[in-house]
């Protein structure tokens, strides 16, 4: 699934046919009138953490890429298609994702205070909102988009590798100083994963995400399912501390 960063590089791709008009409209998405796209004018292009949207004058639409989204610019996929927009200089297609309207004002919709990747992402909010949450394992809490919005499987993985912490550990276990850690670095290594999307060289920077071994201790790491999510986890038993309330 994608997370934050490449939601904002399929953005800074999609912004040349900001201020074009939609020629074409088409695909099988059941919740997007085709016929209203056409004729409009997109006006500005935003994300929200795993979201991405094209925004027009009196509406959005919202696309979410899920497990298995794809997108292609200039060019088309061999499957079904569920949203194609054909601007004056090109087209961009979607597949295999959700698609949906919004009329209400985007600030109705969404707090971009949530975004990891939002000049307006609050880390004490997203710390405050963690501490609500003490009986959830820490594999779950940082996936909660409603926490930290862009954060998906891959930058979950790193992050608790970086600040040492076990994927099975508590968040009311975890010292507060350890949690604020945390949360800076699910910023930080998001704007590095977006700089390594540019580059084209991300898989080479992941340390534990779908690897073998631990690149701290040299021993093999661990793989399994975390979490109420059963989302997978790689970690490290020596190096990644497993915080745990303390039983009386």
């Amino acid at each position: 699934m994608p997370e934050g960063p490449q939601m904002v590089f399929l953005k800074e791709q999609a912004e040349q046919f900001v201020g074009q008009t939609v020629l074409l409209a088409e695909g099988s998405a059941k919740h997007v009138p085709n016929n209203r796209l056409q004729g409009q004018v997109l006006t500005e292009i935003k994300t929200y953490g795993k979201e991405f949207l094209f925004c027009f004058s009196s509406f959005a639409i919202c696309i979410h890429l899920m497990l298995f989204g794809k997108y292609a610019i200039n060019s088309r996929l061999d499957r079904e298609l569920r949203l194609g927009l054909e601007f004056e200089t090109g087209e961009i297609n979607f597949y295999a994702c959700d698609c949906r309207l919004i009329e209400k004002e985007l600030s109705e919709v969404y707090d971009w205070s949530t975004d990891v990747m939002s000049t307006l992402f609050d880390k004490a909010k997203a710390l405050e909102k963690l501490h609500t949450k003490p009986e959830r394992q820490i594999s779950d809490a940082i996936l909660d988009q409603s926490i930290l919005a862009g954060v998906g499987n891959g930058i979950k993985n790193e992050v608790l590798y970086r600040r040492q912490i076990h994927p099975e550990s508590m968040v009311g276990a975890i010292p507060e100083v350890e949690l604020l850690k945390l949360v800076n670095e699910c910023v930080k290594l998001s704007f590095e994963y977006l700089t390594w999307i540019r580059e084209g060289t991300a898989k080479q920077h992941w340390q534990v995400y779908q690897k073998k071994e631990c690149p701290r201790d040299f021993i093999p790491l661990q793989k399994g399912k975390t979490g109420k999510q059963l989302r997978s986890s790689y970690y490290c038993d020596r190096c990644q501390r497993l915080f745990l309330p303390d039983v009386l």
